[in-house]
């Protein structure tokens, strides 16, 4: 993150830093996503210098916080044990917010396999490096040199109508045509591949169509994801 702030601190143009876990959690969750939730995680996150930190107790505190019934986080490392947070998945039974985002019910209706938010442990779960990642962007937000310019897409540049300045955003990069990428581990392909895919764009003055409004989100969708949820740049 330091390195980050580094290079954006000297960019030069507008900037656009991409992220593989979520800005957001599901509409009526409580904890909301972009610069919101990232303050709100910053709160309870604890990071170490060696990388070691405390989110699995702030996925038990959540728990406690957003529901009487079982959930919604879970997985932690059998080793441990806490009050509210369960080490198997309990049954989803929260009836004021979803199980996935908008987001991610799209993905699954076109048959891909995506991960949620409230997995914290397990083969490709994401919701640890969402709790962790956010709580660092707050961090990255708040930074001297910077601060004044960085926005987290959707939520604050109105789509985009606004992509000036240090754009933060999330991706998913299984969506890049990584096959062709020569290497030996799968995560590197998916990385590389997605960078290519951005920077082709950028290079054809296209990017900026990446980050409208997907024309299969209704109005009241669409302010669902500025307002909490966010979305995944390049899903259309």
């Amino acid at each position: 993150m330091e390195k980050l702030v580094q290079l954006a601190t000297v960019a030069k143009g507008n900037v656009l830093l991409a992220f593989d876990f979520p800005f957001g959690y599901p509409t009526g969750s409580k904890i909301g996503g972009g610069r919101g939730a990232a303050k709100l995680l910053s709160q309870h996150l604890i990071s170490s210098e060696n990388d070691k930190n405390n989110r699995f107790e702030v996925g038990d505190m959540l728990n406690r916080q957003i529901s009487a019934v079982p959930g919604p986080f879970w997985g932690h490392p059998k080793s441990m044990e806490f009050p509210d947070l369960t080490w198997s998945k309990p049954t989803f039974s929260h009836n004021d917010f979803k199980e996935w985002r908008l987001a991610e019910r799209h993905l699954k209706k076109s048959g891909h396999k995506i991960m949620n938010v409230w997995q914290l442990l397990g083969q490709g779960s994401v919701g640890s490096q969402t709790l962790t990642g956010l709580a660092d962007l707050h961090h990255f937000s708040k930074a001297e040199d910077i601060k004044e310019r960085v926005s987290f897409w959707p939520f604050e540049t109105k789509w985009d109508k606004n992509l000036t300045g240090i754009i933060l955003a999330e991706v998913w990069p299984s969506l890049s045509d990584y096959e062709k990428i020569d290497h030996p581990i799968k995560d590197a392909r998916q990385v590389l591949a997605c960078l290519e895919g951005l920077s082709e764009k950028n290079r054809e003055n296209k990017i900026s169509s990446l980050f409208a409004a997907p024309t299969c989100l209704t109005d009241d969708e669409k302010t669902q994801c500025e307002r909490e949820e966010g979305w995944i740049l390049g899903v259309t």
